[in-house]
């Protein structure tokens, strides 16, 4: 389950390919989480010139996370007047990462909010 974790570190342990994007090992003070990032995702972050490891960062050190369509959530994280944007799903215990985009802070960002995924 995917929760703030603030300032804590994190770091990618073990990335394989897979036919749906990247398949990922990350390592938290809190435990091993596994995230995929899909190619249309990976793809949102290349756009924006952001790294895999940025855009785990945003996942994980997410200053809010809010309500998408259907199962999906959003996590959000402050970039001056910007926000990037970072929906995501779960498959069993697995963080699937659908795509990433940054928009305008005042359009999206809820003030620190954070809804239980579960």
């Amino acid at each position: 389950m995917v929760e703030r974790v603030g300032g804590e570190r994190i770091k990618i342990i073990n990335s394989t390919d897979a036919p749906r994007g990247k398949r990922l090992e990350v390592k938290a003070e809190r435990g091993v989480f596994r995230v995929v990032l899909t190619w249309h995702a990976l793809d949102g972050a290349e756009d924006y010139n952001f790294s895999v490891d940025e855009l785990v960062n945003f996942l994980l050190c997410s200053e809010e996370v809010v309500r998408g369509h259907g199962n999906r959530f959003i996590a959000h994280k402050r970039l001056n007047r910007h926000l990037a944007r970072v929906v995501y799903e779960y498959e069993g215990e697995t963080v699937v990462v659908i795509t990433f985009y940054v928009a305008q802070v005042n359009r999206y960002f809820r003030g620190g909010i954070f809804m239980s995924p579960r």
